[in-house]
């Protein structure tokens, strides 16, 4: 397949429509469902994390002290000490120890599972439908990602102790260690890009390209950084602690988390409209408002998506015919489909003619109808048409119930002529 460049027009499209879905899919609710979730679940995982630390790696227990240190509102919020003494207060693995920790990993599961049910909500369309398979993928998912996240924080800290040893301080430059000590910093947001970017890819089930779920990942952690240090630099918590006392951190940590899953969801649906552009972009050109429809939104939209330069920039897809050319004629056993982007075809039929100008449809029904066509297409102008082959235009009839509806209205007026013919 021809690889299609995106110009800026395109990029307008795709954010468009994914501002669009993020609406009519109603993603604020689950974005609110998962900070939720957040919250329920925190002190869940962050008790798995810290028994992996350790009771298996044998970490030392300032890693975890280390660590939410650099975020003042966990630390704030969350008795990581308490939390440390109670793993280490666990001397064996009896019945009720098992029975603890299986309520543990449930608890944990809540925050999964609403990030779940957020992404299917935007992929379920293209996703296959699969229960049982899901929550597997699911459960050993969540399981992969807190041992990975255990792991790297125990290498990365562990690392860190090594490099800053007397034994190599003489040996290591300074410079060097002061990076490290900047890395450091960075491990949250690390993490975050992480768990974003597995999320796009595997949670999805439609496995879009790891390039794409790295660029959306990396842009939607920038985002919410700039966010937290725009945040921090406005906000006093000093009125929040007056207002709220001992649940301003809790408020606030509430806050930070809601907005880093609004931008989650809008990239993951970002990451959908990319990955299913041509389908989405025929829809759009199919469902096109007509130049009498004066309202906001419909004149937004023609305006938008008029112009389809994904499609044209491409010969597959894209063909050009000169005044009088026959685009198909009566008779043809061809059921493609046509976009008119620029230019006058005149349709021709037994009893009458009409015109199509720019933004409009034609040949669908031979194509509905699985029949020959009952008509002739001619070039009145210089034309550009985008060709759409039946399967494609058939696919986006049983996935998109809009579509579905406009061409069934148009095979219910095409049978409604025929029967006061007879």
């Amino acid at each position: 397949m021809e690889k299609k460049k995106l110009s800026f027009r395109t990029f307008t499209q795709t954010v468009f429509l994914t501002g669009s879905f993020f609406v009519r899919n109603d993603l604020i609710t689950y974005a609110s469902a998962c900070a939720f979730g957040f919250l329920f679940s925190i002190l869940p995982v962050i008790i798995m994390i810290a028994t992996i630390l350790i009771r298996f790696l044998h970490a030392s227990p300032d890693i975890l002290t280390n660590l939410f240190n650099f975020e003042d509102i966990f630390a704030e919020t969350i008795d990581i000490p308490e939390i440390i003494n109670s793993v280490l207060s666990v001397g064996g693995s009896g019945i009720f120890e098992i029975v603890i920790g299986l309520s543990i990993f449930w608890m944990a599961r809540r925050f999964f599972n609403s990030v779940m049910q957020g992404v299917n909500c935007i992929f379920h369309t293209e996703a296959k439908s699969q229960p049982l398979i899901s929550q597997l993928i699911s459960l050993a998912g969540e399981v992969l990602i807190v041992v990975a996240v255990a792991v790297l924080i125990f290498l990365f800290t562990t690392g860190q102790s090594i490099l800053s040893s007397s034994f190599l301080t003489s040996f290591i430059p300074q410079f060097f260690v002061r990076i490290t000590a900047l890395l450091l910093k960075f491990i949250p947001a690390g993490l975050m890009f992480l768990f974003v970017t597995v999320s796009f890819r595997v949670a999805s089930g439609t496995k879009p390209p790891w390039l794409l779920c790295t660029i959306a990942s990396g842009l939607c952690t920038a985002v919410f950084v700039v966010f937290q240090l725009i945040f921090a630099a406005f906000v006093d918590m000093t009125k929040y602690n007056l207002i709220y006392g001992v649940l301003s951190n809790s408020i606030v940590l509430l806050l930070e988390v809601f907005t880093f899953f609004i931008l989650f969801l809008f990239f993951a649906q970002y990451v959908f409209v990319f990955q299913f552009f041509d389908q989405l972009l025929l829809a759009e050109l199919y469902l096109l408002p007509d130049r009498d429809d004066m309202n906001a939104d419909a004149v937004i939209r023609r305006i938008l998506f008029i112009q389809p330069d994904y499609f044209m920039r491409t010969n597959t897809t894209h063909i050009a015919y000169s005044a009088g050319t026959v685009v198909y004629r009566e008779g043809d056993d061809t059921n493609d489909v046509y976009y008119l982007t620029c230019g006058t075809v005149q349709i021709l039929r037994k009893n009458h003619s009409l015109y199509c100008e720019r933004g409009a449809f034609f040949g669908e029904l031979p194509c509905l109808l699985n029949d020959r066509r009952e008509s002739t297409a001619v070039a009145v102008t210089d034309v550009d048409l985008i060709k759409i082959n039946s399967e494609t235009f058939t696919s986006m009839l049983a996935k998109n119930p809009d579509v579905s509806r406009k061409a069934l209205a148009q095979v219910s007026v095409y049978f409604a002529k025929l029967y006061w013919k007879r």
